[in-house]
Parts: structure tokens; C-alpha cells; sequence
């Protein structure tokens, strides 16, 4: 079975998901396949090759028919009870056809004009209906694995029924063929039944699940507007367009050649055994070639595939002409644009806007397709007996390559359509009026009443929303260079263990510190990642304020342990350094002993200062991180396979694997910076979503931005496929690279298993070395305590296991969790502690402690509400 995974890119659990929605596809196109063979063959003989423009011309007000029928039933119903319909439509006029043709006039000229637009309503109509069904239960990445696939079934029934009538032709007439397809259908409805009652479908995007319903007249209304803001959209279409007036031309030209010196039976047979030869070339391609194709070219660059083979089909129509060509513009039609094309238009179709997906879709193939069917019909009608095969090839040349030019053009577009379809559905946090408060005049009323309250906490908190409505950012107040006294009696301060002394020294030393007060950067970034948020902010412009390049090295890992809102303004800072700060913003951006969040940033004000400098390093920086986050995934993978009960090595592999995380939204944010990936904060908020369909875009946007040499290094470590596949290795090994990491959770943890794994004198040898002066507080007491150096008492592994096992803390990452632990004590402090159950009694974690850690680490954050709300979060 892994073999078969390997080769058709199949995950574990998918066959059976995969084989019913193929078992669907199947029968769908069986009956097609047999409609087409046979009806086509009687068309041609019966009517002739000539009358098809007469076809192409009748095609479209049929299609508008068939849309506004079903554009209804999709708003009046739901989508499951269209496809009933449809399957019941399809057996009702296979059997009516073949009665008409048993019990009708000899002359039945009409009846096949009609037969030939049925056959070609359906061609258009149940391709619509299959993908569209199908799109509604798979994300775009799994789209570009299985769609072929999907494909592949669709084409083998197409060959089946083909090879159908090609074998039957003599015995059996078009009644039976048309009954038979008609019977086909009647069996596809409890296969399509069972496939919605078994899975589940995925919304488009996080706010789908709530959307209001809209009416037929709304949907066509919000298509309608779809073509004006979205240039994708617009240029996709104009592609099926020109798509369709080359294949309607096409087909004219093969059946004129094929059509000479054939009767009915012969045309039968050689259509049956041409779309059987193309469903086998279909079947192939579509199981081996196209998910590997689309993986390594991907979807904008595949696009141009068609127009390519096209282009080459009519020059060779003008040079040679023959049977050859009518041969090979058969294969072009029926076999390209059925295997690559098709599959390529359902993920193109991915990218336009979530919203109206659907309707556009039904729109487009329903209404614009046949258009162009119009045109090449109308077209055909006044040229067809003036011009020769050859000069109708030269205008398949021309339009050849104006299909070229549009498809470069929606190439182009591709990656500006998949990124705001990212943003469709998240809030704009970023938006300065986001941030401010917005008052009704009886608001403003109530608050200015507030203000007017003697000594009242609420009168300044009323003055400061008040304010806050209007607040616009100013530049720290000019500070006092000149060193005095003071200075270094507040500077002194700084070290007081008491953290109002402290707060105290901060607020006081902003009156009088200057420019090149260099000596307060050290007690300043000590107390940074200590202190309470309005010393933080505090300290930060006084860091500003002294200007001191060489204290980034200081500044960026205490950083790292600050709020969202407070890198933001580090950020501003290193920046204002100027260009003196770009050699060792540089040297922190290559420093992989650095938090995550510290380079994260280092890069960021490098970009803003120098983006020439910044891109000088980036393809170096990028190879590397990816190259050892890769051999981190091997470590993680066999921690997994080897973890069995123990909970260090269980949150050692966690820590790995979140590590891998980080390294790989660190290497985005660098692709982002260097202008190869959309918004950074967008694309992470919808990498990390919990609905497949908006984490599906954000890889596609992903896999569009980058060289193929990139995504195939971030390819595992995005998609999340293989995790849980544990290979054996070395747990010892894995265990003192991470003690010698020096990184505080990853070694501790590491400490703790190897205590499992190792007596104790073994033990005392490997971990004694690892003794630095300069260590981690929290990781010096958990190895002491594992060599029996101090009391036996809860290491910062129990700890963070205890947390873990909390509802409210247990989705937080090890870095949040690692902060709590470190705030937690033997006995309960404040109001409302919470409590830690461990094996020796119970610890406490102080309600401001919890709430601090909390406003560092968003991930925390919205753990705890989480579990506080119990609606759904996309995140």
C-alpha cells in the first residue's frame, strides 16, 4: 500500500474518500462518453459537418436556458438536490431521445439537431456539476494531488463508454446507446447519495459558515461586479473564451477531414477508437503526470500548456494539413485540453474570489463558454465556404497566439488573486481605525460626564478613551542631555529587587537620561522583559533616546519576550539607529543561537534600513535555516517514533516540532520581506488556519511565490504531510545536541528523558559538563535537581507537563507555557490562582502572572478564550 501511496500521491485513509468520488466521476462520464461516441457519429452522418456552425450558433441560448434553470435550483435548493435533478434529467432524456428516434418521422434531421445541442448542453453542464461538487470537499493542495486523479476516472469513463459503442456499433442502434446512458445515470444517484452522506464539506473561507443566503437575481448581481474588481477574474474568463473559439474551430476542421469517404457505422468506429486511444493518453497523465507536473511547474506556468499545443496544431494545419493534422487536432481537443487544461481550469478557478466562487463558475462555463461558441459559429456560417482549410488554420494562428498573450497576462495575476483570497474573511488588524475607538454622541456625553469626577479612576480612564479618539503618535520629548547626579542615583535603582523600586527608577530616569547615557543600556535591557507594560514602553524610548548601536546585540533576545505591540515599537527603534545599525543587525540575522523573534525582527528594521543588504543575504539565509530545519524534522520524527509513555520525550518532539514551525514562518517572513511572497501577517493567519480551504490558498501562494529549488525544501514542512510517521534513530544523540543547544525547554526536557533513559552515573557524566555559569536559572535548578544536587521538587518539564494537561493552556506553544511555568509557585498567591496538579502536591499560578504571559504570546491568548467561548475560531 505504500508503494501505491508513493506513486499516486495518495495520503493514508484518502483511498476510500478517493475511490467513491472516482466511482462518481466515473459513471458520470460513462454515460457521456457513450452519448458522444454514438451521437456524434449520427450527427455527422445524418446531418453533415457543415451544419455544425449551425450548432455552435444554437449552443448558447440553450446554455442560457440551462444556467438560469440551474443557477435557481442552486439558490432554491441545495446543491445536493441539483445533482438529483440532474441525474434524473439525464435518465428522463436518454430515454425520450431514444423513443423519439424508435417512434419518430423519417425525417429525423431535427431530432438530431436537438440531440447534438443535448449532448453538448451536458458536455458543458455536468463537467460544471461534477467539479463544482467536488471542490466543495477539498482544499486547493489537496485539489492539486487528487483532482488528477479524479480526472483519471472521469477519463476512463470515457474510455469505457467509448470502447462501448466502438465494439457495438454494427449490432447495437442509437436507441440503445441513448437508453443505456439513460439507464448509467439512474444507477450514479445512490453512488453520488452515499458520497454526501459519508464526508463532510469544507467552506471556501472562515466566514462562509455564516453567510447569508442571497437570491438567483443577487449571486448573477455579485458576478456581474466580480469582472469589475477583479482583473483574475476578468482575464480567466477571457481565457475560457479565446480557450473555446480555438477548440469550436478546431473541431470543424478535424470533422471535415475525418468526415470524407465514411458512413455511419465507420465514422461510429473511428470515433469510438479515437476517444478511447485519448481517454487512455487522459488516464495516464491525469494518474502519473499532471499532479507532478503541476507540483513542479505549477498552476499559472501549466496554463500556458494548451495555447502552446494549440498554436502548434493550426501552424501544422496551415503547412501540411491531411488526416495527420485532423488526427492531431483531435488529440489536441480531446486529449490536452481534457487531461491538463480541464484539471489546471479547476485549480485556476481556485483563485477567483471565494465569495461567489460557485456562481461565477456556473456563470462563466454556463453563459461565456457558450458565447464563444456563438462567435465561432457566426463566424463559420459567413467564412466556412470562402475559405480553405488552410486559411481557416491561419486564423487558428493568430488566435493561437492571443491565447498565449492572455494566459501570460493571467499568470501574472495569479499570485495578486490567491493572496486576496487569503484576505477575503480576516479583519485588517493592522488598520490604524481598527485600533480606535468609535463613540455615539450619547457615548462622548456619558464619558465627558465621567471626566468631570474629582479624584475618580474612572474620570481618567473617561478622559483617556476621549483623548484616544483623536490620539496620533508623537515623537518621545526631547531629553535633557547633560549628566547629572541623578542619573546615576536612578540608574542604582534599577537592580532593587523590589519591582516598584524598580518602576519608580524607570518612570524618573525619563526626565533626565540623553544622548550616550550608554552606561544605563545594560540594567535597562535587563529590567525590559521584567518589567510592567508602561515601564516597557518607557524603557524602549529611553533605549531610543541613548542610541547606542552596539547595544542591539542586548536589546534583540530580550525582545524576543515582549508583546506584539512592543516589537512593533523595537522595531521603530533599531530602525532609528540608522545605517550604523546595519552591520549588526546583519551579524543578529545569521545568529542561530537567536530566538526566532529576535532575527524575525532583526530582519525587519535590516529591510527598512538597507533592503539592498538585506536581499544580499537572503537566498543564503533561506538555504541554510530550511537545510537544518530539515534535519531538525528527522530528530522530531524519530523523538515521535521512540516517545512511547515518557512525557519528556513527548514534549521534547513537541518542542521540535514547534521549533520547526518557527524556523519555517521565519523563512517566510524573510521571502515576504524580499518581496517573493505576499503579506507577511496575512499569510501566516491563514497558514495556520484550521479551515483547509484558507490554509490551502495560503500554500498555493506560497508555492507561487518561490524558485521550484525553494519549495521543494519548504514542501514537507508546510503541508504537514508525513507527521506522526516516526523513523528510529538515536534518542541519546538527539538528547545531547539539545542539552548543548543551551535553548532552555529543549534542553530540560532533553535532561529529564535522558534521566529515564540513563543510571545514574551515566547520567552524571553527560549532564554535568552541561553546568554553565551563565545558564538559565530554571535549567541549572532542573539538572541539579536530576543529579541530586538540590531537594527533589518540580522541574520546569513537570511544570510545563501540568500546564499542558490544562484545557485553557494545553493549544498555547512551549514558549508560553515555558513563561507560565517559570512564574509558578509552591503556594497560591493573589485572587483567583490557578492550580497545578503534580505527583508531589500542588503549585499555583497568580491571576496577574497568567494575564502578563498572556499579552507576550497571542497564541496564549486566544487559548484562553477558546476555552471560555465555545463557538468555532479559524485559528
Amino acid at each position: 500500500m505504500e508503494v501505491l501511496n508513493r506513486l499516486f500521491r495518495v495520503e493514508r485513509g484518502e483511498w476510500g474518500k478517493l475511490l467513491q468520488f472516482g466511482l462518481f466521476g466515473l459513471m458520470l462520464q460513462t454515460g457521456l462518453g457513450i452519448g458522444f461516441a454514438a451521437g456524434d457519429a449520427a450527427f455527422l452522418s445524418h446531418v453533415g459537418p457543415a451544419k455544425l456552425p449551425v450548432i455552435f450558433l444554437l449552443t448558447p441560448p440553450v446554455m442560457v436556458v440551462y444556467t438560469a434553470i440551474f443557477s435557481f435550483l442552486q439558490v432554491r435548493f441545495s446543491f445536493d438536490r441539483v445533482v438529483d435533478v440532474t441525474l434524473a434529467l439525464l435518465a428522463a432524456g436518454g430515454l425520450a431521445f431514444a423513443w423519439l428516434l424508435e417512434t419518430g418521422p423519417k425525417d429525423q434531421v431535427a431530432i438530431y439537431y436537438a440531440l447534438k445541442l443535448y449532448l453538448a448542453m451536458w458536455y458543458i453542464g455536468l463537467y460544471t456539476l461534477f467539479w463544482n461538487f467536488t471542490d466543495a470537499f477539498f482544499d486547493i493542495q489537496d485539489a492539486k494531488r487528487l483532482f488528477p486523479l479524479f480526472a483519471a476516472f472521469c477519463a476512463l469513463g470515457v474510455t469505457f463508454g467509448s470502447l462501448i459503442v466502438s465494439a457495438l456499433a454494427g449490432v447495437v442502434s442509437l436507441p440503445g446507446f441513448l437508453a443505456a446512458w439513460a439507464a448509467i445515470a439512474g444507477l450514479t444517484a445512490p453512488v453520488a447519495m452515499l458520497v454526501r452522506r459519508r464526508f463532510a464539506r469544507i467552506a471556501d473561507s472562515d466566514t462562509d459558515l455564516d453567510a447569508e443566503s442571497r437570491g438567483v437575481a443577487q449571486q448573477l448581481l455579485l458576478v456581474f461586479r466580480t469582472f469589475r474588481a477583479s482583473p483574475y477574474a476578468l482575464m480567466l474568463t477571457a481565457t475560457l473564451f479565446v480557450t473555446l473559439l480555438l477548440t469550436n474551430l478546431i473541431e470543424f476542421q478535424y470533422s471535415s477531414v475525418l468526415q470524407k469517404g465514411r458512413s455511419e457505422a465507420e465514422l461510429a468506429s473511428l470515433f469510438g477508437g479515437l476517444y478511447a486511444a485519448t481517454s487512455g493518453f487522459n488516464l495516464i497523465v491525469c494518474l502519473f503526470v499532471f499532479n507532478r507536473l503541476v507540483g513542479r511547474m505549477g498552476v499559472r506556468n501549466v496554463a500556458l500548456i494548451l495555447p502552446a499545443t494549440y498554436f502548434a496544431v493550426f501552424a501544422y494545419f496551415f503547412l501540411a494539413g491531411g488526416e495527420v493534422a485532423a488526427l492531431a487536432a483531435f488529440f489536441a481537443y480531446h486529449g490536452v485540453l481534457t487531461s491538463i487544461e480541464y484539471n489546471n481550469q479547476n485549480l485556476l478557478f481556485n483563485a477567483t474570489p471565494s465569495a461567489v466562487k460557485r456562481p461565477f463558475r456556473t456563470v462563466v462555463e454556463g453563459l461565456a463558454e457558450p458565447l464563444a461558441s456563438l462567435v465561432a459559429g457566426g463566424f463559420l456560417l459567413l467564412v466556412a465556404k470562402a475559405f480553405d482549410v488552410r486559411e481557416l488554420s491561419g486564423v487558428g494562428v493568430l488566435l493561437g497566439a492571443a491565447l498565449i498573450g492572455v494566459v501570460v497576462a493571467l499568470r501574472h495575476l495569479y499570485p495578486a488573486a490567491m493572496e486576496a483570497n487569503m484576505r477575503h474573511g480576516w479583519l485588517n488588524f493592522g488598520d490604524p481605525a481598527a485600533r480606535t475607538p468609535r463613540f455615539d454622541a450619547d457615548a462622548v456625553a456619558l464619558l465627558e460626564a465621567k471626566t468631570r469626577e474629582p479624584d475618580s479612576g474612572a474620570a481618567a480612564a473617561a478622559r483617556e478613551l476621549l483623548r484616544s479618539r483623536t490620539a496620533t503618535s508623537q515623537a518621545p520629548a526631547q531629553i535633557d542631555p547633560e549628566i547629572s547626579a541623578a542619573t546615576d542615583e536612578f540608574a542604582g535603582k534599577l537592580a532593587d529587587p523590589s519591582p516598584s523600586v524598580r518602576r519608580y527608577a524607570v518612570s524618573s530616569l525619563a526626565s533626565v537620561v540623553g544622548h550616550g547615557d550608554i552606561h544605563l543600556v545594560g540594567p535597562l535591557v535587563a529590567n525590559l522583559p521584567r518589567m510592567d507594560r508602561a515601564s516597557r514602553e518607557t524603557i524602549l524610548k529611553l533605549l531610543a533616546v541613548i542610541g547606542d548601536v552596539e547595544a542591539i546585540p542586548q536589546i534583540l533576545p530580550a525582545a524576543a519576550q515582549l508583546s506584539p505591540r512592543e516589537l512593533r515599537a523595537t522595531e521603530d527603534l533599531l530602525a532609528g539607529l540608522g545605517e550604523a545599525a546595519i552591520p549588526r543587525l546583519a551579524q543578529a540575522l545569521g545568529a542561530d543561537d537567536l530566538p526566532y523573534r529576535a532575527r524575525a525582527l532583526a530582519a525587519r528594521a535590516l529591510s527598512a534600513l538597507s533592503q539592498a543588504q538585506f536581499l544580499s543575504q537572503l537566498d543564503r539565509l533561506v538555504r541554510e535555516e530550511l537545510a537544518a530545519t530539515g534535519r531538525r524534522l528527522e530528530s522530531a520524527q524519530a523523538l515521535e517514533a521512540g516517545a512511547g509513555t515518557d512525557a519528556a520525550v513527548r514534549l521534547l518532539a513537541r518542542a521540535y516540532r514547534e521549533r520547526i514551525g518557527a524556523s519555517v514562518d521565519f523563512v517566510l517572513e524573510l521571502l515576504a520581506l524580499g518581496g517573493q511572497l505576499p503579506d507577511f501577517d496575512l499569510l501566516i493567519v491563514s497558514l495556520h488556519s484550521a479551515n483547509p480551504k484558507v490554509r490551502g490558498n495560503a500554500i498555493e501562494a506560497i508555492a507561487s511565490g518561490v524558485d521550484h529549488a525553494t519549495w521543494r525544501l519548504l514542501e514537507p514542512l508546510v503541508t504537514r504531510r508525513g507527521a506522526g510517521r516516526g523513523v528510529a534513530g538515536d534518542l541519546l544523540h538527539i538528547c545531547d545536541e539539545a542539552v548543548a543547544s543551551g535553548r532552555l525547554f529543549e534542553a530540560a526536557a532533553a535532561a529529564q528523558a535522558m534521566a529515564r533513559l540513563l543510571p545514574p552515573e551515566a547520567l552524571a557524566t553527560r549532564l554535568r559538563p552541561a553546568l554553565e555559569p551563565d545558564m538559565p536559572p530554571a535549567l541549572r535548578r532542573g539538572v541539579s535537581i536530576l543529579l541530586s544536587l538540590e531537594p527533589a521538587s518540580p522541574t520546569l518539564v513537570d511544570l510545563v507537563q501540568a500546564l499542558a494537561t490544562r484545557p485553557e493552556f494545553a493549544p498555547a506553544t512551549l514558549d508560553a507555557l515555558t513563561a507560565l511555568a517559570e512564574r509558578a509557585t509552591p503556594a497560591p498567591q493573589g485572587r483567583r490562582p490557578t492550580e497545578l496538579l503534580l505527583a508531589g502536591g500542588s503549585w499555583w499560578l497568580a491571576r496577574a502572572d497568567v494575564d502578563e504571559v498572556a499579552a507576550r504570546h497571542p497564541d496564549l491568548a486566544l487559548a484562553m478564550l477558546k476555552a471560555r467561548d465555545g463557538r468555532s475560531y479559524a485559528a
